[in-house]
């Protein structure tokens, strides 16, 4: 699974104005090749299709041509940077498409087209994994491959690992998940203490990776096999 920075795009749809009459740029920008990533994923209620890019030259120089063609075409355009990406942003009507690249053999990215998901996105509960009631979920990324749903969730939990392992074992369990496993981990350097959850049901399959920081962070991802 690549991992695609995606966290600043629903802040971008806060900051530009959406009130625009004029569709998302739809073509790869010249001298970029693309290679599908996702084409349904739904990241906080946002739907994208991502695509992996690169191309000769610099992440600069190709994000200015790239900013100038936008820019003629009508769109609200903005640069940026990202956890070490450079990147443009064109918003058209019900639509954000972002191009972030990067410095590598030439230029290496990701260009994504996100617009408001309209359907019922996959969660947790229909998923099958409870969540704890007190958790407060930071991000969700569901994916459909094919059929196959994924979805990764990062929330925190004011529990102790203790808690959330009893409430997660107990809780697959009743939903009809089977060879549960609980594994407490403990770093011997510093003594910090992360716990693993894993069961499967069916086809499907759930980690839970949480760790103490802030209360309790827990990283949930549930599959599906083929």
């Amino acid at each position: 699974m690549k991992t695609i920075p995606v966290s600043s795009l629903a802040g971008l749809w806060l900051l530009m104005c959406p009130a625009l009459a004029q569709a998302c740029p739809s073509q790869v920008p010249p001298g970029l090749t693309a290679v599908a990533v996702a084409s349904k994923a739904v990241v906080n209620g946002l739907s994208m299709a991502i695509n992996q890019v690169q191309g000769p030259g610099t992440a600069g120089s190709m994000l200015d041509r790239v900013e100038q063609q936008w820019k003629e075409g009508g769109f609200d355009v903005r640069r940026g940077k990202a956890m070490g990406w450079e990147t443009v942003s064109a918003l058209g009507k019900g639509c954000l498409v972002t191009l972030q690249l990067v410095d590598r053999n030439g230029v290496f990215g990701y260009l994504a087209r996100s617009s408001p998901h309209s359907g019922a996105a996959a969660s947790p509960a229909a998923l099958g994994v409870p969540l704890p009631p007190d958790a407060k979920v930071a991000s969700s990324v569901a994916s459909d491959d094919d059929g196959r749903k994924g979805l990764v969730v990062a929330m925190s939990s004011q529990r102790t690992l203790d808690q959330l392992g009893e409430f997660f074992m107990r809780q697959l369990g009743d939903q009809g998940w089977s060879g549960l496993r609980s594994h407490k981990i403990v770093n011997p350097s510093n003594g910090a203490a992360s716990l693993l959850v894993n069961a499967r049901r069916g086809r499907g399959q759930v980690e839970l990776v949480m760790w103490r920081e802030a209360g309790t962070q827990i990283v949930m991802t549930v599959s599906e096999a083929l």
